[in-house]
């Protein structure tokens, strides 16, 4: 998402990629890869989640969503919007993102709601993905003597 958005949280995660920094420089790039590997996996898990809470949403969401992409990050994040153009007039997917989430003028939907990206990040907080995660980075602390 654009900067702000949304986020789950998971208590120490930062802390603990912070230990990542003390690997020898080749060892963390491949350890770092494996995080993201499975930050990766964990997040497209979101992008369903995403897409599929945007078809009970306002119409031009559907359009927005098809943007969503996993993001390469040790932990899973997707991006949603940018510069691709959507619909049958090529608007900008970024331009449609505020109203297709909040409503308002120029969009089906009354203004000050969170209509599908917020609902699906809050049902997405209780994925069997997150809990995997959690276990691979434990998993890959441990293969890297970091535990």
């Amino acid at each position: 998402m654009a900067a702000g958005g949304m986020s789950i949280q998971i208590d120490g995660l930062t802390e603990t990629l912070r230990a990542f920094s003390g690997l020898e420089a080749d060892l963390r790039r491949t350890a770092n890869g494996e995080l993201r590997q499975a930050a990766g996996e964990t997040a497209q898990g979101l992008v369903a989640a995403l897409r599929s809470s945007a078809a009970s949403g306002p119409p031009a969401a559907r359009l927005v969503a098809s943007t969503v992409r996993v993001k390469s990050d040790r932990l899973p994040a997707v991006s949603i919007g940018g510069p691709a153009r959507v619909g049958r007039y090529g608007a900008p997917a970024s331009a449609l993102l505020w109203g297709t989430e909040h409503g308002g003028h120029n969009f089906a939907a009354a203004a000050g709601g969170n209509y599908w990206i917020q609902p699906a990040v809050e049902r997405f907080q209780g994925d069997p993905s997150i809990a995997a995660y959690k276990r691979a980075v434990v998993a890959i602390m441990a293969r890297w003597g970091l535990l």
